[in-house]
């Protein structure tokens, strides 16, 4: 990566310790997954309880963990929460302290699923899977303690595209809540077509662009499956569609491959009349909240924490009138 892209110290250092590591798409599927396992290593905070459960869809069961305060004394407002990964590399495990943050800053609970990973499976499947198991915490919500009449929807990198398709097949199948917020982090926004962030961020440390064409191809083999409003939104979702998205903020990292696209989504919801607001995080790498070695540089706390005060305010008690 060019020098003239800066980074700040923390996210200098993490890059030049990286520079010397295989990328993902040379280790493969299993070691990739493995190497962000251990990169993510961290014993569970003490005040955060973690349950899990197993949602049917289809012939698999989806693990879903929920993050929720241990000082709760009630049932908790629901942040649904898609993780990131590039469709092949996200667990509970690696997302964990980001989990414990949001709900350690907002009261509510994170509900993750821990969705199949490609090329085990590809599109369409993570989609309707991660729709279902959010269908089934809305109508069955009351199981697990958890409030329904209102959900944020959150999610990173291609976590942040299943926001996207998630919102778009809520609104066509009348989820029988109310979508409040939308939090995204870095979020693929096209699959189609690459922007010029591709060219200038190729090299860039975490997340390439020859990453990013291996987890495409994954997920997506048919090249046909990347054209349509789920799984290109930037190009071929329609403002009618958008429009009615809740309000949304999109945060971007300075030296990424994604920078482009996702901010050409944000204005894309800016012109469709949403409430939508676009964030860069100055230097900074793909995913620099949820690594553990990154994630307390000043700018990746205040990424945090401004996220949560939006997904705190979206889901406060509605005031009687």
């Amino acid at each position: 990566m060019s020098a003239k892209h800066y980074l700040d110290p923390q996210n200098a250092a993490f890059a030049e310790a990286s520079s010397k590591e295989p990328l993902p798409h040379v280790l493969g599927y299993v070691k990739a997954h493995e190497a962000m396992e251990e990169l993510q290593s961290q014993e569970p905070a003490s005040d955060i309880d973690t349950k899990i459960i197993q949602v049917p869809f289809e012939d698999v069961s989806t693990k879903v963990v929920i993050f929720r305060p241990k000082s709760a004394s009630g049932p908790c407002p629901i942040v649904y929460y898609t993780h990131g990964g590039g469709w092949i590399l996200g667990s509970p495990k690696s997302f964990a302290p980001l989990m414990e943050d949001l709900v350690r800053q907002t009261g509510a609970a994170v509900v993750f699923p821990d969705y199949s990973l490609a090329p085990g499976k590809q599109y369409p499947f993570q989609f309707e899977q991660t729709y279902a198991v959010l269908d089934h915490f809305v109508c069955e919500g009351n199981k697990y303690n958890l409030l329904t009449d209102r959900v944020v929807l959150a999610g990173d990198s291609v976590g942040g595209h299943f926001v996207i398709g998630l919102m778009q097949m809520s609104l066509e199948r009348n989820l029988s809540t109310n979508i409040v917020q939308l939090v995204i982090f870095n979020p693929v926004t096209d699959t189609h077509m690459k922007m010029p962030s591709y060219e200038i961020y190729k090299d860039a440390p975490l997340l390439t662009a020859g990453d990013m064409d291996w987890m495409i191809n994954a997920c997506l083999p048919n090249k046909k499956d990347r054209e349509n409003a789920r799984t290109s939104p930037l190009s071929f979702a329609s403002d009618d569609v958008l429009a009615k998205f809740p309000p949304t903020i999109i945060v971007l990292s300075d030296v990424d491959p994604l920078l482009d696209e996702g901010r050409a989504f944000g204005h894309r919801l800016q012109k469709a009349g949403v409430d939508c607001a676009i964030i860069k995080a100055e230097g900074q790498m793909h995913a620099h909240f949820v690594v553990i070695t990154l994630r307390n540089n000043a700018t990746a706390r205040a990424i945090v924490e401004l996220s949560a005060l939006k997904i705190r305010r979206a889901l406060a008690p509605l005031k009687s009138s």
